[in-house]
Parts: structure tokens; C-alpha cells; sequence
């Protein structure tokens, strides 16, 4: 498969690169800070954002929860970053996602890994970083990579 020049950062990919007591921060962070410095082309979107938020924010889902405040500033940091792509869903999102339900018949969470594929096809990024290689794995128009 061809991949797209710019890949997109899953949300665990951002969790780990903030928890470093994980043991997947190392990779998470020199694959972040490659494409904070522009030596290789990282995008994120707000689905991405948004469920970032949501995990480093509630003690039930990580060890060391962040303040509302402190997970906001990590959210703007990769909203700001000149060298960080960002990327939107469209007017279209929907009736992308729709196609996609047809297609790969998607059930209960799972809705939310075709919304991001949707919102990946829609901007024309084609290479995804994850460490959820099984729940993107499936989708043959893009590449999930391991950072």
C-alpha cells in the first residue's frame, strides 16, 4: 500500500507520549517530537484530541490523572504546534462513516475507529499511528503503524 506523506497520531499514541510510566513513552515521544521539530509529517484531529482529553483526565482510565486544566494545555499544545497538522471530519463525516458501517459492518465502540478512518479518507491521510494495530488492521485503505 501507498501511504500518505502525512500520518495521523491516534489518541494512545498521545496518551503514552504524556505517561511516563508507560512503557511505550520513549517511542511515543521521539515519534511526537520528530513531528513537532518537522523532520517528519504528523497530523492530529479533534475526535483525537478530544478522547486524549477525556483519558489523561479520568482517574478510572490512567494511574496519574491530569487536572482539567493541565489536560487542556496538552490538547492546546498540539492544537498550536506550527509542525502538527491538524485535520477536520467535513460536512461530509457522516455520510462517509455511513458508507463505511455498510462496509466493514462496525458494532457498538468500534463506531469511533470508523469515524476516525472517515475523517482520515476525507482529508486523504492514509497511514495511521497506533498501538490498536487489530482495530485498524481490518480497514484496507490505510496502514496502521506501531510508533
Amino acid at each position: 500500500m501507498t501511504t500518505s506523506e502525512i500520518s495521523l497520531l491516534d489518541t494512545n499514541v498521545l496518551v503514552y507520549a504524556a505517561d511516563r510510566s508507560s512503557p511505550f513513552y520513549q517511542a511515543c515521544v521521539a515519534l511526537r517530537d520528530k513531528g513537532l521539530r518537522g523532520e517528519i509529517s504528523l497530523c492530529v484531529c479533534p475526535q483525537v484530541l478530544n478522547e486524549f482529553f477525556a483519558i489523561v483526565t479520568d482517574p478510572k482510565r490512567v494511574v496519574n490523572p491530569r487536572s482539567p486544566e493541565e489536560g487542556a494545555d496538552e490538547m492546546e499544545k498540539y492544537f498550536r504546534a506550527e509542525n502538527i497538522l491538524k485535520i477536520y471530519p467535513g460536512a461530509e463525516i457522516i455520510e462517509k462513516t455511513l458508507k463505511l458501517l455498510k462496509q466493514y459492518k462496525t458494532t457498538k465502540q468500534a463506531i469511533f475507529d470508523l469515524q476516525l478512518l472517515a475523517t482520515m479518507l476525507s482529508n486523504n491521510i492514509t497511514c495511521l499511528y497506533t498501538y490498536n494495530q487489530q482495530d485498524f488492521s481490518k480497514f484496507k485503505e490505510i496502514e496502521a503503524l506501531t510508533p
